[in-house]
């Protein structure tokens, strides 16, 4: 039996062309895509290092490690995956920003206002923090080992599976946070509040130091009933929509009630 020859095809020399046009024109088009999903981070990051402030900015997976950020407005930006490793953020506004996967190791975030952030996963080993508010952010399984958080606001927060081991949280506040299987291995608790937190599944052990400055493992339900039995009830303040971000991050709302 005969074996079909294979046909070989020539092109007419416009037929070439042609098919050039439509390869460049395909090439261009594919580099177009890529500068519109690439150019507006790169505006986005070069309008915050001009003017301090970016408000509902896509700036995710940008690198702003090591910078200085001081007091800069980036409320409700996207900021996941961003590389902020070593920033300083000090008394800057993130006011509900999305920090989802973000690497905030070693960054300074003291006074910086991170209220009602998305901050699932984000990385805080090691970072330094006086007065941050984070209250109603979300911080589940966030990594804060290692970090210094003193004085830090996180009234109603969810902080689910978060690692706060070796974490110095000195009168810190979590009241109504959820704080359920929490690692409070090694941390420094005394003087914290836990008044009414969800604290189911929290480890602590005899290197953590509890609230009354004694070692642990601390009895974290009957701090979180503690507000109930000097009856009175907290409730989280939170700067919400048409609210000015900027506001006292310790502020909180007393109500007393008959115990």
């Amino acid at each position: 039996m005969q074996m079909a020859q294979p046909r070989y095809f020539r092109f007419s020399r416009a037929g070439q062309i042609a098919g050039f046009a439509f390869l460049a024109a395909t090439a261009a088009m594919t580099h177009a895509a890529t500068a519109q999903t690439t150019v507006p981070h790169r505006d986005s990051r070069d309008r915050l290092l001009a003017t301090n402030a970016c408000v509902k900015c896509d700036l995710s997976g940008v690198d702003l490690s090591g910078l200085n950020l001081m007091g800069a407005d980036l409320s409700q930006a996207d900021l996941s995956r961003a590389n902020l490793a070593g920033a300083y953020l000090t008394g800057a506004t993130l006011y509900q920003a999305k920090l989802t996967g973000a690497n905030l190791s070693g960054a300074v975030i003291g006074g910086a206002n991170l209220s009602g952030a998305d901050m699932g996963g984000v990385n805080l080993t090691r970072a330094v923090s006086s007065r941050a508010n984070l209250n109603m952010a979300n911080l589940a399984r966030a990594d804060f080992s290692g970090a210094k958080l003193e004085y830090s606001n996180m009234e109603g927060a969810i902080l689910t599976g978060a690692n706060l081991s070796r974490t110095d949280l000195y009168e810190s506040r979590f009241l109504f946070a959820d704080l359920t299987n929490v690692n409070f291995i090694g941390a420094n608790l005394h003087e914290a509040d836990f008044s009414h937190a969800d604290v189911n599944g929290v480890a602590t052990d005899a290197t953590t130091i509890c609230p009354d400055l004694k070692p642990g493992p601390c009895d974290m339900h009957a701090l979180s009933e503690s507000g109930e039995k000097l009856g009175i009830m907290r409730q989280p303040h939170f700067a919400g929509e048409g609210a000015t971000p900027r506001e006292d991050p310790f502020q909180f709302v007393l109500t007393l009630y008959e115990g």
